[in-house]
């Protein structure tokens, strides 16, 4: 049960408008009793980004965790993308112990040797003539989850009633759907340790209260002033969407392919529950990914794909997005120190901080389901 703690106390919003304070209280972002009622409550029920389906070719696995289970991204001979729970179901076994990517031809089971092919099928099972006439192969295939792909990335959901992910990413396809091309690269990929809770770095990233004050030379130069911001609000992603400055024009090309408002603006996306998609009109795309360590750590990754015809030198953009990433590393463990004060309780809400307030809406309903079903 989790009543005892701090999940009630805030309002929660109506439908007229924003709460007048912010959702989630200090306990929520530094009491570790959260950590694996957020896996159960959150990650295991929603789309979770994974990754780019191209790095992985036919008869290549993926072993990682997702949401804190082991799993197995696979692309089989056939060129078909599968994701399987990466245990063996006769005893748990992990059958491919070795973290990242792997050709493969079969997995086989360290512990008994069952075999199994790439679509997850138990194909190979030693002293078989020792198990009960009952055995039967078919019945012992490896769990699969559900993977479906957007743009060539993947995404993973361990619930099967979650909505399908083109509904989940709302308005996405529509904007940032003709960024990726045939030309598009993976130009950077760089990962970060942050001493602060995934949600606080989340909070932050869906904050445009900050941007043109603790970005003044960064990122504001690119988003603008703030009378140009246009929000959107879905249902599980939200949108700052701004044209782009004069200088930025000047500076870069535009892809093509683009028509519209995203020829001509920033789209910055947040998508529920822990991750942001940021697209640009020279075709760059940002994923911005964070992973829960502890209740006060987590690892941001940040991946940046783009067709380098259009897009500015790795270099270049790898230092733009770090110097605006090392102020908000700055101000979300500044924020985290805040939270562990004990002097904390949750502040009043500003209007640019509404997609802040979506977010946590989110997160709020879920953990509240979880605690009535518990």
């Amino acid at each position: 049960m989790v009543s005892s703690l701090s999940l009630r106390s805030p309002v929660a919003p109506d439908a007229r408008g924003l709460p007048e304070r912010f959702l989630l209280t200090a306990d929520h972002y530094t009491n570790p009793v959260w950590i694996p009622i957020e896996q159960q409550a959150i990650f295991r029920r929603t789309w979770l980004y994974v990754g780019d389906g191209d790095r992985l070719q036919p008869g290549m696995v993926w072993a990682r965790s997702v949401a804190g289970a082991p799993v197995l991204i696979v692309r089989d001979h056939d060129g078909e993308l599968r994701v399987f729970y990466n245990l063996c179901p006769h005893r748990a076994a992990i059958l491919s112990p070795p973290a990242g990517i792997h050709a493969c031809q079969k997995l086989v089971c360290p512990y008994h040797a069952w075999v199994y092919d790439l679509a997850g099928n138990l194909t190979g099972v030693p002293s078989q003539a020792q198990f009960p006439e009952s055995f039967q192969k078919q019945d012992f295939a490896l769990r699969s989850l559900r993977l479906e792909t957007w743009s060539g990335f993947m995404f993973v959901c361990f619930d099967d009633s979650a909505p399908p992910l083109v509904e989940f990413l709302g308005s996405i396809p529509q904007h940032l759907g003709q960024h990726r091309t045939a030309a598009t690269q993976p130009l950077a990929a760089k990962q970060y340790t942050v001493a602060c809770n995934w949600k606080n770095y989340h909070d932050n990233t869906l904050c445009d209260y900050h941007v043109a004050i603790a970005h003044r030379t960064t990122l504001n130069q690119v988003q603008g002033p703030i009378r140009h911001y246009q929000h959107q609000l879905e249902a599980f992603v939200n949108l700052l969407y701004t044209p782009t400055t004069a200088d930025w024009q000047a500076e870069n090309s535009v892809l093509p392919t683009l028509q519209g408002r995203s020829r001509e603006g920033f789209f910055t996306y947040g998508i529920y529950p822990n991750l942001h998609l940021l697209g640009l009109p020279n075709g760059l795309l940002a994923w911005l990914h964070i992973e829960p360590l502890t209740v006060e750590s987590c690892q941001v990754s940040l991946d940046l794909y783009g067709d380098p015809k259009f897009c500015p030198p790795t270099a270049t953009l790898l230092a733009e997005f770090e110097a605006f990433m090392q102020e908000d590393m700055v101000l979300t463990e500044s924020v985290q120190q805040g939270y562990a004060s004990g002097a904390y309780t949750p502040g009043p809400v500003n209007g640019l901080e509404s997609r802040i307030i979506h977010q946590q809406k989110l997160i709020w309903d879920a953990l509240a389901a979880f605690s009535d079903a518990d």
